[in-house]
Parts: C-alpha cells; sequence; structure tokens
C-alpha cells in the first residue's frame, strides 16, 4: 500500500500547529512555505484536518489554523484517516466472478473470502499500530537538550 503525500504533509502540519504559541493560530501562507507546498494545495489538506475534528480554521487577519484536540490525543491513525478515508483496503468487486464462470460457485467464495481475510487482518494490525503512536510521541521535546 501507498501512501499519499498529504499524509506526512499533515502529519507535519500538525506538528508545527502544536509547537506553535497555542494563543496565535497559524497561517496557512506560511505553513504552505514551509512545507514547499501551494497554499492551494495545503487548503485541501486543511479542510479534511477540519473535517476530521483534528483542528479548526479560522479565515481573517487574525484567524489561522489551531488544534482542536491536545496533540496526546490526535494518533496517526486520526491523520491517516482525515486523508486516506476510512474505506477497507480491500473489498470484493465481482471479478472472481466475472473472469471464473466455470469454477464451483462455494470454491470461488470460500477462496475470495481466505483472500479478503487475509488483507483485513493486515489492515486491522496496520491501523492497530497507527493508534497507538499520538502526535505527541512523533514530536521532539524542544525543551531538552541534547549534547
Amino acid at each position: 500500500m501507498k501512501l499519499k503525500n498529504s499524509v506526512e504533509q499533515a502529519i507535519c502540519l500538525l506538528i508545527m500547529i502544536a509547537h506553535s504559541d497555542e494563543k496565535t493560530p497559524l497561517k496557512s501562507y506560511n505553513i504552505s512555505k514551509s512545507l514547499g507546498v501551494s497554499d492551494s494545495y495545503l487548503k485541501k489538506i486543511i479542510r479534511q484536518l477540519v473535517v476530521a475534528g483534528l483542528i479548526t480554521s479560522e479565515a481573517g487577519k487574525k484567524g489561522g489554523v489551531s488544534l482542536k484536540k491536545s496533540s496526546d490525543k490526535i494518533t496517526l491513525l486520526d491523520i491517516f484517516e482525515a486523508i486516506e478515508g476510512k474505506e477497507p483496503f480491500a473489498r470484493a468487486t465481482g471479478l472472481v466472478e466475472r473472469v471464473f464462470l466455470n469454477e464451483l460457485k462455494e470454491v470461488k467464495e470460500q477462496k475470495q473470502a481466505m483472500i479478503l481475510e487475509a488483507f483485513n487482518q493486515a489492515e486491522k494490525s496496520y491501523k492497530e499500530k497507527l493508534k497507538k503512536i499520538t502526535l505527541q510521541m512523533a514530536m521532539v521535546d524542544r525543551n531538552k537538550k541534547t549534547y
């Protein structure tokens, strides 16, 4: 499975917001400049994060983006699902039935179910791992001295 670039960009965006002064929302223009993406592209990511309830976005001179939840309450799964969606990784499309017309129906169904179950288990494991890692865990502690 290949992640969209916007998942990584969303993680970086959220970390930037979390590191900023909580009283001052960040401007999308400044964020897009830091991420090296167009402001219009970034606004699409921002919209997805707003819809998912992870950030707020206010227009105007004093506006910008802010975290809606604390960084220890936002998981990588929240971010992944905000960008990639919640649709299952794999689902039956009916192709097996069309291609293997002469096979026994119950054998086709059994094999297809086995394959889908493998993908479903892999997806479950993947999402469980993402759910265990919070945004705060992914952040660098800027107060900690490293020397």
